[in-house]
């Protein structure tokens, strides 16, 4: 589980963050220096949406916030030099809070400059999958950027908190922030076998030991601090298909 670190300024003043990974404390200066990164064990601090966009963009006053609320933002920038148009729901935002015309600014702008688009969600954990009544619509819409060619991005945050699921639409390459997750070895559950039970033993998975899907595949896991950089490839690249 990861550190959640408070919307409330008046209990955001603290300068220690504890990082519920490893019990540690750490200073707040250092996590903003860090990119919210515990130093001690790597596990990710969430971003509020601001932070997200100040570390993700080349310059951020140079951004245009188009639009915020309660639930995030959606705003214009470069990242290595390309335009893009973000859409950043805030942290433990449920999909019920998520505003889908919030959502179809981005999408809005993204086709009237012409420009990339990039959606940053939390994963979501299990629930109703119709929590947006405006999915179908909002699926619509995605489809005009496939059809200018416009590369739309979805990276998936708080992928050690919850399975990699999400209630909007997802762009043609998913990443996942952070690093893959390590499988554990699994244990030999060792069976009798049926031609001669008292002699031989068959290796099987154990049915508790076996992998649990997650709801939504991902194309790549990014680290935080190499999301910026690895971004920029994939603008150059897509941007340079265009031309």
């Amino acid at each position: 589980m990861e550190t959640r670190i408070s919307k409330d300024p008046e209990e955001n003043t603290s300068l220690w963050h504890k990082c519920t990974g490893c019990q540690e404390f750490a200073f707040k200066n250092e996590l903003e220096r860090n990119l919210y990164i515990c130093s001690y064990c790597g596990a990710l601090f969430p971003l509020l949406a601001e932070k997200r966009l100040e570390y993700l963009l080349d310059d951020l006053p140079t951004a245009e916030i188009r639009s915020a609320k309660e639930s995030g933002l959606v705003a214009e920038g470069l990242i290595s030099g390309y335009p893009v148009c973000l859409f950043i729901a805030d942290i433990d935002v449920i999909p019920t809070e998520i505003d889908a015309s919030f959502f179809l600014v981005a999408i809005e702008n993204a086709l009237k400059k012409q420009m990339p688009l990039i959606t940053i969600v939390a994963c979501q954990p299990d629930g109703s999958r119709a929590a947006l009544a405006e999915i179908t619509y909002l699926t619509m819409q995605m489809e005009q950027l496939a059809d200018k060619s416009l590369p739309h991005i979805t990276i998936l945050t708080e992928t050690e908190v919850y399975p990699l699921a999400t209630y909007l639409p997802i762009g043609e390459l998913v990443i996942a922030e952070g690093r893959p997750p390590v499988k554990k070895p699994v244990s030999p559950n060792l069976q009798p076998a049926l031609h001669a039970p008292e002699e031989q033993l068959l290796t099987q998975p154990s049915p508790s030991e076996q992998d649990i899907e997650p709801d939504l595949n991902v194309d790549c896991y990014i680290p935080r601090e190499e999301l910026p950089n690895t971004l920029g490839l994939f603008l150059k690249f897509f941007v340079g298909s265009r031309q």
